[in-house]
């Protein structure tokens, strides 16, 4: 690889202890071929990017590129003695554990006006800079103040445009701060450097729980690098990589390191190029892994091989809670095996077939399979059903009580009609449930089983739920609990079919009772 340009600014670099010019290190990786090459060339941006490169490639802790200054180690001991008397030490200065003094000096010296939407968010836990457009100088500048920085759990900088060297900076500041866990790059053309950079950072520096990496158009090239990293990383439990470039090879990468690595509990892998081979390495890996609760391989290819590896799965896997299997080209003769292994399965709650080439005898061979089931949800959307077989499917639902989510009924109808806070409440969880559990179970530190409703909601907004607070105290208030207590079972694991059935049961009677008014009105 070869090294970063070098210009007449980098005669300015120079040590407090020696007048000689310092030399540009080359990049810390060694991932890429190809050369690098600065998107910007404002000195002053590419002066902050060598301290950074230094300083990932040496190590060195004694560097702090956001001071202008630098901590020099003392030449003399600490018992040295001087004829020289004591003067007034000066007034300490109170830490910003914001870091925005840090921002603000750094922005003056980059001549660049501050991004006022970071200002005011450097003290909440969660910091959201989506479509910000802020680049790489804009990103550089933020991500060396939050180095700092100890209020910010949650970094979201989607959809920025970041580049492999805003990558960089945010390497070198995952390295200093130890209080981010959930950071969300999606959409920012990071590309195979910067997923390097930021997997030999968190190889070796493990606090980043949830990792978004989706729409970066990332390849096999850069699965591999992940592979690597999943491979002696323990703490990362949830890796969104969907609308990426990844085809069979990156598949078998990824699938190939969660065979050693149960820690991961969410995964999200849909919306790439994988098809039957990469999907069968998957099928594969899901059937020893114990790991995963959730996971998404929609809008891929399974075709026959990979639905064959995904039914033996499912029959062996017992922790897996959350699959999402829709658009995946499952063929039609597979329904009847795959029926038979959801009823074999006891801790699959959710699962979704919806747009797959399911004809009318293929549904009835999965549900003829499901002669006794532990599932909740299970989604048809967007598979036409005739009258016929949509009242058989009813039944079932209430034999078995479990709901169904259809996309089509007799070609245009949908069923279950329901107010838009209780099918987002409803979506939420089947989708968050990997968040939402570890969330329920920590607030019942008694081990009673319950949560009160105020306990409830503060799980609900912390994984993530999008409410106002007003529809969220009418959605709840709808629940119809007793005694301000929220079961966990009812709400979590089994029960959210029969809480949704209940608040349109309670629809229904209200609109009956109004109607009957009216009418005796009219009498």
């Amino acid at each position: 690889m070869t090294e970063l340009p070098q210009d007449s600014f980098l005669t300015e670099l120079k040590d407090e202890d020696d007048d000689e010019a310092q030399q540009l290190p080359p990049p810390p990786s060694n991932h890429d071929n190809g050369q690098f090459v600065t998107p910007d060339p404002d000195p002053k941006l590419l002066k902050h990017l060598s301290v950074l490169y230094e300083d990932l490639e040496e190590g060195d802790d004694t560097s702090f590129p956001i001071n202008s200054h630098r901590r020099v180690p003392s030449e003399t001991g600490s018992e040295y003695d001087t004829d020289l008397e004591d003067t007034e030490s000066p007034k300490r200065t109170e830490y910003d554990s914001s870091g925005i003094g840090d921002y603000l000096k750094i922005c003056e010296d980059m001549n660049m006006r501050p991004v006022s939407h970071f200002m005011r968010q450097t003290k909440n836990p969660s910091l959201s800079l989506r479509y910000q457009s802020l680049g790489c100088r804009k990103t550089v500048a933020i991500t060396q103040a939050l180095t700092s920085n100890t209020f910010v759990e949650c970094l979201d900088l989607s959809d920025n445009d970041i580049g492999c060297d805003g990558m960089v900076s945010i390497a070198h500041m995952l390295t200093e701060n130890y209080f981010i866990t959930e950071l969300s790059l999606e959409d920012n053309k990071i590309g195979l450097r910067g997923v390097a950079t930021l997997c030999d950072v968190l190889s070796e520096h493990s606090y980043v729980k949830h990792l978004n990496l989706a729409g970066n158009g990332l390849n096999d090239p850069t699965a591999g690098v992940l592979g690597q990293m999943l491979k002696v990383n323990y703490t990362l439990t949830c890796l969104n990589v969907r609308q990426n470039q990844f085809s069979c090879l990156g598949a078998k990468a990824i699938a190939e390191a969660l065979l050693s690595n149960d820690s991961l509990n969410e995964l999200d892998i849909s919306w790439n190029k994988i098809r039957s081979r990469g999907s069968e390495a998957i099928g594969k890996m899901v059937a020893t892994n114990t790991g995963l609760i959730s996971l998404n391989v929609s809008f891929n290819g399974l075709d026959a091989l990979g639905a064959a590896a995904f039914t033996k799965a499912i029959k062996t896997n017992s922790q897996l809670v959350n699959l999402d299997l829709i658009n995946t080209r499952i063929p039609g003769s597979e329904c009847k095996e795959l029926g038979k292994a959801l009823a074999l399965n006891t801790t699959l709650k959710i699962v979704k077939l919806g747009n797959n080439p399911f004809k009318e005898p293929d549904i009835e061979l999965l549900f003829h399979g499901l002669t006794t089931t532990s599932l909740y949800i299970i989604g048809l959307e967007d598979i036409p059903l005739s009258k016929g077989l949509y009242e058989r499917l009813q039944e079932f639902e209430k034999e078995q009580k479990v709901v169904i989510h259809y996309g089509r009924s007799g070609g245009n109808q949908r069923s279950r009609p329901m107010t838009s806070s209780a099918l987002r409440l409803d979506e939420f969880i089947t989708t968050n449930l990997s968040k939402l559990a570890p969330l329920v179970l920590a607030k019942d530190k008694d081990k009673t089983g319950q949560l009160t409703v105020s306990e409830f909601k503060e799980c609900l907004q912390e994984a993530g739920l999008r409410l106002r607070q007003n529809e969220l105290n009418r959605l709840v208030d709808k629940l119809n609990l007793r005694e301000d207590q929220v079961p966990h079972k009812e709400i979590l694991m089994g029960k959210i079919p029969s809480v949704l059935e209940r608040m349109r049961n309670s629809a229904k009677q209200k609109r009956v009772k109004v109607n009957t008014e009216e009418n005796e009105d009219s009498f």
